[in-house]
């Protein structure tokens, strides 16, 4: 029995993939944040931390002690509102299941396991890609499109951040990849792991169940397989909305009406289609044709994809603007099928053309099936990874003038302000703090007193109270916070006026205030600014 050895072409195209997966978990790993901070990725970090202690949320235990005004709101970080189920609580903004998938990392790993997750998913989703690639169209194909989705300006900009858009693209890429294969039980894991990732995604869940059951035509097996593995997912994604927020159907984001609406439809298609085809060029809408070239016995899995790329795109249509490219994001499980489908039509195109160009030779029919035995699978696939490399230079460099390998330090502060309250301040510190309030929560293990919260009138009462409870307060603010200090306090309070030197300055943006050092200011006293860099010494 003779055995059966992997073509060249599946040798090229696999080694091609597998390194386009390295190359982006590379990325995500060397060029990552590393920093909580944002209010989405201290959101995520703060969720996980809470979890892996065995908490549903994060608790202040000053909350229900201090004497001010509407206390809980006072200690709800960036990324959190104050809960309406727990009185000492912060519920999340973000959806909670992405934490529940980092918990388990901070158990075994601590805090800065989380940062692993989307570097990983990074990889799976590259390798997901191929795999969905080269059931639609071959090898090369597959290979085209984890090339593409690895260089994607989105993919880049995201894999070096702890958030939750590569994870879930690399999920709806899994669960499309297991239709293709008619895996229907895994496809359901998959397809509710992504909505516990992100709820809001659930017309993709819909347009995945009508697949199952037309494909499957009507089979009552397939279907129960994929409905009975994506259940327990739905099930938890309300059992945590529940507790998070007194429903089953309410979410950190709040109400539906306030976030979606028809008027917005117009200017939020014009947005993303342009930041795609701006980062993209026009490469994914060859998608739109696929249906009608890909092999017969693929044009159902076809149609799944762009009802996938369409429900996707319609959510967002319809959702809130914003005015910033990188929110194309959003459209990131899209842009992967896309690739998909995009380099499907590729293939197919070269094909025909290495066909045409055989044929205008004028050579006898065995001579062209001979040149096209020869010729056309090794031009085919110079062709097809000629034009994928030249597409991923360009969005490489895309990438790179929209500074996805510069996050890395422009987010550093965050983590710097975190490392420097951890270890520079006494253990029973407060900080008051807003854009770096997660920081001072995840990386800084201090509590956070968000002074955007605080009555003005109450600033001076607080800090007494904080002091004679045994609590040393600070006033944390970045350099172009502080005049929204000054105006909300300065009237109020001569501390308001935040105009004696601070006690740390780091990385010369976050600066660190001791109110103690008010008075010794006012008596002409030295009062030292010590200035650090704690990411230099790591």
């Amino acid at each position: 029995m003779k055995k059966s050895f992997p073509s060249p072409e599946l040798l090229i195209s696999c080694s091609i993939a597998f390194s386009a997966a390295i190359a982006v978990a590379t990325v995500g790993f060397v060029r990552g944040t590393y920093a909580a901070g944002g209010s989405d990725s201290s959101c995520y970090a703060l969720m996980a931390d809470a979890y892996a202690s065995g908490a549903l949320q994060p608790t202040s235990e000053l909350a229900a002690r201090v004497p001010w005004p509407d206390a809980a709101k006072t200690f709800t970080p960036g990324g959190f509102v104050a809960s309406e189920t727990h009185p000492s609580a912060s519920a999340p903004v973000c959806a909670p299941g992405f934490s529940l998938l980092l918990a388990p990392l901070i158990t075994v790993g601590g805090l800065d396991a989380i940062f692993l997750m989307t570097p990983v998913a990074g990889a799976l989703l590259v390798w997901l890609t191929f795999v969905a690639g080269r059931s639609m169209a071959g090898p090369i194909a597959g290979a085209m499109a984890a090339v593409l989705i690895a260089a994607s300006p989105a993919t880049l900009y995201q894999v070096v951040q702890p958030m939750t858009d590569v994870t879930t693209a690399a999920l709806w890429m899994a669960t499309f990849a297991s239709l293709l294969r008619r895996r229907y039980a895994l496809a359901g894991i998959c397809c509710g792991l992504a909505l516990l990732v992100r709820p809001n995604l659930l017309p993709l869940a819909v347009v995945t169940g009508l697949f199952v059951i037309l494909n499957s035509r009507f089979s009552i097996g397939s279907a129960t397989r994929f409905a009975v593995a994506a259940l327990p997912f739905g099930l938890l994604v309300l059992w945590l909305n529940n507790g998070l927020y007194g429903s089953p159907f309410r979410t950190g984001y709040g109400q539906l009406d306030h976030l979606f609406g028809m008027a917005v439809v117009p200017l939020n298609a014009s947005r993303y289609v342009g930041w795609l085809v701006e980062t993209h060029t026009a490469f994914p809408l060859l998608a739109f044709a696929a249906p009608l070239v890909v092999a017969r016995e693929r044009r159902a899995d076809a149609a799944l994809a762009i009802g996938l790329i369409l429900a996707t795109c319609a959510i967002y249509f319809f959702y809130t603007p914003f005015d910033h490219w990188s929110y194309v994001r959003f459209l990131l499980p899209a842009i992967a099928l896309m690739m998909v489908l995009a380099s499907s039509v590729t293939i197919h195109a070269v094909r025909r053309l290495v066909r045409l160009k055989a044929d205008t030779t004028g050579a006898s029919d065995s001579s062209v099936d001979d040149d096209l035995s020869v010729v056309s699978g090794f031009s085919r696939t110079v062709i097809v990874l000629g034009i994928a490399a030249a597409l991923a230079i360009f969005y490489v460099r895309t990438a790179d003038d929209r500074l996805a390998f510069n996050l890395k330090f422009l987010e550093q502060r965050y983590r710097s302000a975190g490392i420097v309250v951890r270890d520079y301040l006494p253990a029973n510190a407060v900080v008051l703090s807003v854009w770096d309030s997660g920081a001072v929560r995840f990386h800084g293990r201090k509590e956070a007193l968000t002074w955007a919260g605080l009555d003005p009138a109450w600033l001076d009462r607080a800090l007494v109270w904080l002091e004679a409870n045994g609590h040393a307060p600070y006033i944390l603010v970045e350099s172009w916070e502080e005049p929204a200090f000054r105006s909300r306090f300065g009237n109020h309070s001569d501390i308001g006026k935040l105009d004696w030197p601070p006690k740390y300055e780091i990385d010369r943006i976050v600066r660190i205030f001791d109110p103690k050092d008010r008075a010794k200011y006012d008596r002409r006293e030295a009062v030292n600014t010590e200035y650090l860099w704690p990411m230099r010494k790591r």
